[in-house]
């Protein structure tokens, strides 16, 4: 067998095994994504997980960063789609599309364990959540829209999502359009009066 169809094996292997982690991680949390569970789920032997990834740590992380990165697609697809919204209604509305999908289901059930200190997936989620206050902050100075302080404005735009997601986890009666329909008007009443009382050049 030559070395190019190796690696292709390989990357197939990976790949299956951080669908079927993913998948079950979503389900049930970390402790769903059990070596023995994610083998049966792809199909794929033990022994594979430790050879690719080092340990369910290190499958749990490649699932995290997976996961993430499959979201900064999805969320640049729909910027660069938004038509007449631009700057943080577009933001917000690509948010909810993104948290729409079931896949996503990801984000929140490992959040939640990755905020404890002794998580080995606290540090990959800080790394990636920085990542993604950078797509924010750098939608919102590519459409111009009027914020002193993009950095700043991209960490409260995350953390209201992050903080309506969660409640919805927590909570599925939860009336997730309504309430990000509520902070889009929040933020963009309060922008819109920020640009009127700001000071004009000359």
């Amino acid at each position: 067998m030559g070395a190019t169809r190796k690696q292709e094996i390989s990357a197939e292997t990976r790949r299956r095994l951080v669908a079927a982690a993913w998948e079950l991680a979503a389900e049930g949390g970390a402790a769903a994504a059990s070596v023995q569970a994610v083998a049966e789920r792809s199909g794929i032997s033990r022994g594979s997980v430790a050879w690719h990834f080092g340990s369910k740590d290190g499958l749990l992380k490649a699932v995290v960063e997976e996961a993430f990165r499959w979201g900064a697609e999805f969320m640049g697809e729909r910027l660069a789609a938004a038509g007449p919204r631009t700057g943080v209604e577009a933001l917000i509305e690509a948010n909810f599309a993104l948290m729409s999908r079931p896949e996503s289901h990801i984000f929140s059930t490992l959040l939640i364990e990755a905020v404890s200190r002794e998580s080995p997936l606290r540090a990959t989620y800080a790394e990636e959540y920085a990542k993604v206050r950078g797509l924010y902050a750098d939608h919102l100075r590519a459409t111009g829209a009027h914020v002193a302080d993009p950095e700043a404005v991209a960490a409260a735009l995350l953390g209201g999502t992050l903080g309506i997601n969660i409640q919805h986890q927590l909570d599925p009666g939860l009336d997730r359009r309504r309430a990000v329909t509520a902070m889009t008007g929040i933020y963009t009443d309060a922008l819109r009066a920020d640009g009127a009382h700001a000071p004009s050049g000359g």
